[in-house]
């Protein structure tokens, strides 16, 4: 049976969802690039507009979501997931904080529910993104920091826009995560290009800690494929930046996380990194329960 993209997450390449097939999967309809709207929608001066749907925090619909939604569908898809952290790991007394991944794969929304939950440990409050349509048949998905967009209206659009930025100026411990590229889009594509949503929200926010994450799956020695995250270093970026500076900026940090990260793998060079999940065992290993048993039994080799 094929395997269907889990229903939580974020951004995807906007015109490729228009035009994929009806059984695509639930998540090619929930995503939406934010950076590709931000562009073409110009802020606006009101203090209190916010999208349709808000964030609302729950802890218990959390806890059941990455249990249930992120958890288990790991375990059962990864042998491994591996963690680096370069540099500081970001704290709330820094300020807000903003984290940008690269895109290639459905897969990646994972890596923000493990940062959070297995590396902050919820020490910042996540806020994402998704169309207001979508959300409003799935409006549970609020519980855990999901507020709405409607990318067909460009006021709307501004709302929501506006709404994280000034969530992330009210409060430090505030967390928003976004895929600048805009679009799934190969590990292996250079240059990487990315819109400026990511570097527009920072200085609408007053100033943010910005942190690139570089996220990469290989199959290596056991059935299943295995998921590499390197985050960091962080970097700040103040209310003054010029959006185009910061822009560049962002993208040759996340540039180089991505290429790092790849040579590293590549190298087999994962002294630093940890372990963060472990999934369920491969047919490789499960040949080789039988055939200990099977020594055991005959007493051979």
């Amino acid at each position: 049976m094929a395997l269907r993209p889990p229903p939580f997450a974020v951004y995807s390449d906007l015109h490729k969802r228009k035009q994929a097939p009806r059984n695509e999967g639930l998540v090619e309809s929930l995503l939406l690039s934010l950076d590709q709207f931000i562009m073409s929608i110009k802020p606006t001066s009101s203090k209190t507009a916010k999208p349709a749907i808000t964030a609302h925090h729950n802890r218990l619909a959390e806890e059941i979501i990455y249990r249930l939604l992120v958890q288990l569908p790991a375990r059962s898809t990864f042998k491994r997931v591996w963690l680096k952290i370069d540099g500081p790991l970001p704290h709330p007394a820094d300020g807000p904080l903003i984290g940008y991944l690269n895109h290639p794969s459905w897969w990646d929304g994972y890596a923000t529910f493990f940062l959070h939950r297995e590396i902050f440990r919820r020490r910042f409050i996540p806020y994402l993104m998704m169309e207001e349509s979508q959300l409003r048949a799935y409006r549970f998905f609020s519980w855990i920091g999901v507020f709405s967009v409607d990318f067909r209206d460009r006021a709307k659009a501004a709302q929501s826009t506006n709404y994280i930025a000034r969530l992330l100026h009210e409060r430090r411990d505030r967390c928003f995560w976004i895929f600048p590229q805009g679009k799934l889009t190969p590990n292996e594509r250079r240059p990487i290009t990315i819109y400026p949503g990511t570097a527009r929200i920072a200085i609408q926010s007053g100033g943010a800690t910005l942190w690139p994450v570089a996220v990469r799956y290989e199959f290596r020695y056991e059935q299943h494929a295995e998921m590499f995250i390197r985050a960091g270093p962080p970097h700040y970026a103040p209310p003054d930046s010029d959006e185009a500076t910061l822009t560049t900026d962002i993208t040759q940090r996340l540039t180089t996380a991505v290429d790092i990260l790849r040579d590293e793998v590549a190298a087999e060079q994962l002294d630093d990194y940890h372990v963060l999940l472990r999934g369920r065992p491969g047919i490789n290993q499960a040949a080789d329960v039988v055939r200990a048993l099977w020594v055991r039994l005959v007493g051979g080799g």
